[in-house]
This record gives C-alpha cells, structure tokens and sequence, in this order.
C-alpha cells in the first residue's frame, strides 16, 4: 500500500471521526435547548397566570373586605360549628366584654336529634338581677346565633333582694361553612332598663326625682364596708348589701374610681346640672 493511499484512509478516518464528535454534540445541544424552550414555556405560562392574577387582585382584595365588614354588620350570624368549648368560652367572653363576674354551672344535654342544627346547654347559677337581665340581653342581641329557650328566676332571700338564682337553657345554632365563634367581636349593646326589679318593692320612703333609678344605690346614704380585686362592698339605707365595681351606675352617676391603697371609693355625680365628684372612706360610719 503506498504512502498516498495510507494518508488518504488515516485521512478518512479522522474525519469521520469528527464528524461523529461534532453530531453527538450537536444532538446534546438541541435537546438541551429543547429542553429550555419547554422551561421557558411553563415559565412563560405561569408569568401570564401571574399578570392575570395581579390585574384581579385589587378588585378581589376589596370584595374580600366588603364581604368581612357586611359580616361584621350583620345582626345575627349562624356560626360553622360548636361543641361545649365554643359555647361556654363564648359566655365567658361575653362577661368580659361587659365587665361581669357571675358564678355558673354549665352542662350539655342530649336532648337535640342528629338532623337538628343546634346543640343545647344548661345554665344555672346566682347573679344581681341587673346583671343577670343584662346578661340575658346581650345572649339574645350579640352576634351569634344563641337563643334563650327557656329561663327561670327566684329570689334568694329578703336579706339578698337583689341577688336572684337563675337557671337558663340556651340553643347554640350552627351550620357548616358559617364563621367561626373566635372570628367574631363583640358589638356595643345599650344596656337594658332595670328600674323596675321584680324582687324589690316599689314603695319607698323617699320619693326620688323621676329621672333617677329607683333601684340604683343612693351613695350620699351608704356605708363603705370593704373592698377587694377591683370591687367596693356597700351597705345602702335599708341594710342591703351591694358590690359595685368601676363604671356600676349609680343614683345621679357612677362608679369611677377604687382606690384600695387609700381605703376610698370615688363616684362621679351630676346631681345638679355639674358633675363633681364624691368620695366615700372605709369605715367612715
């Protein structure tokens, strides 16, 4: 074989060889540029989703508000769901809100069938009368859907005319997609008319002004017998002992401030067109 003929087949060779380099690589690169133009197609895609969503988003965050505040307006709402927990947390809730501190025993009863949308409770302990009316009030006015289905009062004793012992049996309504209980805020109340206790007597000794609460505790007549976590004890005119706390209204005014450091208790009054103050000191017979 002579030199020519060798160079031209080693020639050959290298060539192919090349040229089977170059075909490898250059199919590497299209399926990798395949690959990227499909990357880039889903991220084109989801780039175009984006845009759609943002262009939307204010309009939806405005529904989204209209929505939770016509929520909020609403007079009644009928929560997603309710167990024990949620009912007596709520009670417990609602004290709070109105600055309440009554005792209560509170049970489940069975009595509900499974289709019902509702589950019963039991309530029963002892309050001032006041309390408990206005405490009954905002059950039956606050936000959740809660009814009083049945409820019983009675005095205690003529010693405690205006404490009675009460016993309640609510109805916690809820269907499935409503709001949840924690959602929810409390909404200001106006607080029920108490003048006319049923276990106090209507004739006094005194005939008071027509635009003062007979029932309200006249503090120019009462004695300060003590005070402890934020309560002041009093005992009116006819003996009767009555716990107030900051805020309690009282005849021509309320409550304002207990300062126990001090052994005194200070009311606001407006009993002749000004409002002054008028303080009562422990033990001061």
């Amino acid at each position: 074989m002579s030199n020519s003929t060798r160079n031209s087949i080693i020639l050959g060779a290298i060539l192919i060889l090349i040229f089977a380099l170059w075909y490898w690589q250059y199919n590497g690169i299209r399926q990798q540029t395949d690959e990227l133009a499909e990357a880039n197609r889903k991220t084109q895609f989801s780039i175009d989703s984006l845009k759609v969503e943002l262009s939307t988003i204010d309009s939806l965050r405005a529904e989204y508000e209209l929505q939770e505040a016509m929520m909020h307006q609403q007079s009644k709402l009928v929560i997603g769901e309710d167990n024990p927990a949620v009912t007596y947390g709520y009670l417990l809730d609602v004290m709070r809100w109105m600055g309440l501190n009554i005792d209560f025993n509170f049970a489940a009863t069975d009595a509900q069938k499974p289709e019902d949308r509702f589950h019963e409770y039991v309530i029963n302990g002892s309050a001032s009368y006041r309390n408990l009316l206005n405490l009954a009030s905002q059950i039956e006015n606050q936000r959740i859907a809660m009814t009083i289905e049945d409820f019983t009062i009675n005095t205690e004793s003529a010693a405690k005319a205006d404490t009675v012992t009460f016993s309640m049996v609510l109805h916690t309504h809820f269907y499935p997609g409503g709001p949840l209980a924690n959602d929810l805020s409390m909404k200001a109340l106006a607080a029920p008319y108490t003048g006319y206790a049923l276990f106090q007597p209507r004739i006094y000794d005194v005939v008071l002004p027509p635009e003062v609460d007979p029932s309200l505790l006249d503090v120019e007549d009462a004695v300060l017998l003590g005070m402890s976590r934020g309560m002041a004890f009093f005992r009116d005119s006819s003996g009767v002992i009555r716990i107030l706390s900051k805020g309690s209204r009282v005849a021509w005014g309320y409550l304002y401030k207990i300062d126990e450091a001090a052994g005194k208790v200070i009311f606001r009054l407006d009993k002749y067109g000004l409002e002054e103050d008028y303080t009562i000191v422990i033990n001061n017979q």
